[in-house]
């Protein structure tokens, strides 16, 4: 089954009349990652928030984005918000642009559930906490009690993580989840992310630069370049031989930075 359908999605800047992305078509089954690989400004965040109706006024959108068989163009206002979060669900980079800086994390997280589900206070609460704790937040009341700064980056993407257990969507957006985090971060947060696909069987729109990150998640790679689509199929045969010499620059230049850290790594070990 297709959960989501794309079909010659085009942005235009009105302002400048420039093209930020051309003539994109692509489809998400049920249950698989797709990954959007790309340099910045190839057009990858650009066509995740025309996924969730999120653009700036002054882009210009045409083609046509079906998500489970309905036209999202065709949603009122409301009726998005309503499939925001519950239904498609997005992981920002930067965890701070997702909450409010004057309210506490718990705020925020028990107004999410409450546009959503009809539960009691004592089970929302109770909910919450299993999710944070679930994604390895321990104290999740006190984390609750924080203000978005108190936390540190790692541990944004995890309330975020959390929240999508509670939620439960169909399908979720991970945009460049992991680039302001520290390697070992990086890795936390990439288990947690399979993790949570695993447990409530959604679909996901993994985007990221960082193809060592798409291989080790994705099922399906789409290679954006200069707001087109240039490459796309399974990861493992993009990878064992990509069609286009942009994708393999990108391949290639990865694996030099794989080689050159093992390289810096058995350095270490000898001294």
């Amino acid at each position: 089954m297709t959960i989501l359908k794309v079909t010659g999605l085009t942005i235009l800047d009105e302002r400048t009349g420039d093209t930020l992305v051309k003539d994109s078509s692509f489809q998400l089954k049920k249950g698989t990652c797709l990954a959007i690989a790309g340099e910045s400004g190839s057009g990858k965040s650009l066509t995740c928030r025309a996924l969730m109706r999120l653009n700036q006024p002054g882009l210009k959108e045409t083609g046509t984005i079906l998500f489970k068989g309905e036209d999202i163009s065709l949603f009122t206002k409301k009726e998005m918000r309503k499939k925001r979060g519950r239904e498609i669900y997005m992981i920002m980079q930067n965890g701070m642009t997702a909450f409010d800086p004057s309210s506490v994390i718990g705020v925020h997280l028990k107004q999410a559930a409450a546009e959503h589900f009809d539960w009691s206070a004592e089970e929302t609460e109770r909910k919450l906490h299993w999710a944070l704790e679930s994604v390895l937040l321990k104290n999740p009341g006190e984390v609750m009690n924080h203000y978005p700064h108190q936390l540190s980056g790692g541990m944004m993407q995890r309330v975020m993580i959390a929240l999508a257990l509670v939620l439960e969507p169909d399908l979720i957006i991970a945009d460049e989840p992991t680039t302001a985090l520290d390697a070992i971060t990086q890795y936390e947060v990439m288990n947690e992310l399979s993790r949570l696909r695993e447990r409530i069987g959604c679909s996901m729109i993994f985007v990221s630069h960082d193809l060592a990150m798409v291989r080790k998640i994705a099922d399906e790679l789409l290679v954006m370049k200069e707001g087109e689509i240039v490459e796309c199929g399974t990861v493992e045969s993009v990878f064992r031989k990509p069609k286009n010499d942009y994708t393999s620059y990108l391949i290639s230049t990865r694996q030099a930075l794989s080689d050159h850290f093992t390289s810096l790594m058995g350095s270490r070990e000898q001294c």
